[in-house]
């Protein structure tokens, strides 16, 4: 058994000898490789613009490492990854493929402002990781269509512009595919509850579905991209559940959406999840957005930062999830660059002034994943005797058996990991975190 462990070392590797005997029967965590649940899509971050902006001003050394640190084979091998359509908070400012509101024919449409960072970015990382999957998801539709004029605060899509907005949505995927960069999944809209300062936009969530069923996807197949998934949603885990059942509730919704986005910004609400996971079972549930807000968490330590996501990508693994989408892969010193000041955490700050590269704990906690399960792995069963260990276990297509445990305690732990035929004597040390593939 390989061992890998972030304590007082990142991601330091160990070799572990297992025993033919079945570990007796204390302080076991058992793993049950032939009880599988959903299948793992991947995991990766998003390439905001601030993201793709931060990463053009560092030198061509370091964005090499900044490349590596994610996309490479020894980094975070990340390979399914989220894109804004127009601006979003964490933008240089707002920005839509298209300002003249009687151009319902798309002449005007352009994606220019991407080509400037997003999309190189984007293209360097597929040239490093050719089989990476996008999700991409709006903020906000242009101004021109929205009840309030403007893509800022709030407001809802006009009924007379729905089928012009699906239409735009068409051309943004197929005018990155001209660029070489395949959109697999869409969002019909971010946090579509959330009156924002920034880019945000109101949808009930009948509206949602409605959007969905009538203009999106037959927009979509009418564009030859019927294969390109739908998900709803895209908001906090509170209300999963109550969304996603007032969405399929609407004519032709169940064909239209696949699946269910979701971000952790009110709390685990890993039980709503599960069972949206056992009342849908056919449908993908995406992880899309979660990080570390300024606003809420800047005093805390790197290692609370980092088992925060642990917690949650065990919590949401466990409950059925497909995939795991960090917030902004890279920021700058400030936690931006954002248009509102929203500023946050990144697994990778990049001071720009300095030319240099800030790696956080949460990096290699995310790394404890997304390094060792890969994509067509199935969640399995693993038990434990505590609250005071998290863990998820998975199986690779391959055969080998990952599991991943954290200890978050302020004390050292030691346990059997057992698969009923081989068990392995573990001590763990107090707020670390290891993976073990098998």
């Amino acid at each position: 058994m390989k061992c890998y462990v972030t304590a007082d070392e990142l991601l330091k590797e160990e070799t572990i000898t297992g025993s033919m005997t079945d570990g007796g029967e204390m302080k076991i965590i058992k793993v049950y490789a032939d009880i599988s649940g959903q299948e793992i899509l991947g995991m990766g971050g998003a390439v905001t613009e601030a993201a793709a902006y931060t990463y053009a001003q560092m030198s061509e050394n370091k964005k090499r490492e900044l490349l590596s640190r994610y996309f490479g084979e020894a980094g975070n091998r990340y390979n399914f990854c989220r894109v804004p359509i127009q601006s979003c908070d964490f933008s240089l400012g707002n920005y839509s493929y298209i300002e003249d509101a009687n151009d319902r024919e798309l002449h005007t449409f352009s994606i220019e402002r991407d080509k400037k960072y997003i999309i190189p970015l984007l293209l360097d990382a597929i040239k490093m990781n050719p089989d990476i999957q996008f999700l991409a998801s709006p903020w906000s539709p242009p101004g021109f269509m929205k009840t309030n004029g403007e893509m800022n605060r709030g407001g809802k899509l006009k009924e007379e512009y729905r089928q012009m907005w699906a239409d735009m949505i068409c051309r943004y995927i197929r005018e990155y595919r001209k660029e070489g960069i395949r959109i697999t999944r869409i969002t019909v809209q971010n946090e579509p509850a959330a009156v924002q300062s920034w880019d945000s936009c109101i949808y009930s969530a009948g509206e949602e579905a409605e959007f969905a069923a009538r203009y999106l996807a037959p927009a979509l197949e009418r564009e030859g991209l019927a294969e390109v998934k739908i998900n709803i949603w895209d908001h906090n885990k509170e209300k999963v559940l109550d969304r996603a059942q007032e969405s399929f509730a609407v004519e032709g919704a169940d064909k239209a959406v696949s699946g269910v986005a979701f971000h952790w910004y009110t709390g685990d609400h890993f039980e709503a999840l599960a069972e949206l996971r056992r009342r849908y079972p056919d449908k993908e549930l995406i992880f899309t957005e979660g990080c570390v807000e300024y606003s809420r968490f800047a005093n805390e330590d790197q290692i609370s930062h980092a088992e925060m996501y642990a917690h949650d990508i065990i919590g949401d693994f466990n409950a059925g999830a497909n995939a795991f989408i960090d917030w902004n892969i890279y920021l700058d010193e400030k936690g931006g660059p954002n248009h509102v000041g929203n500023y946050c955490d990144a697994p990778i700050m990049c001071d720009t002034k300095k030319d240099e590269v800030d790696v956080k704990r949460s990096y290699y906690y995310i790394g404890h994943f997304s390094r060792f399960v890969k994509p067509g792995a199935r969640r399995i069963l693993v038990s434990k005797y505590t609250k005071d260990l998290e863990t998820a276990g998975f199986i690779n297509p391959d055969g080998e058996k990952v599991v991943v445990v954290m200890n978050a305690t302020d004390r050292d732990q030691s346990f059997t990991l057992s698969d009923g035929k081989e068990s392995y004597g573990i001590e763990m040390r107090r707020h670390s975190i290891a993976t073990f593939c098998w």
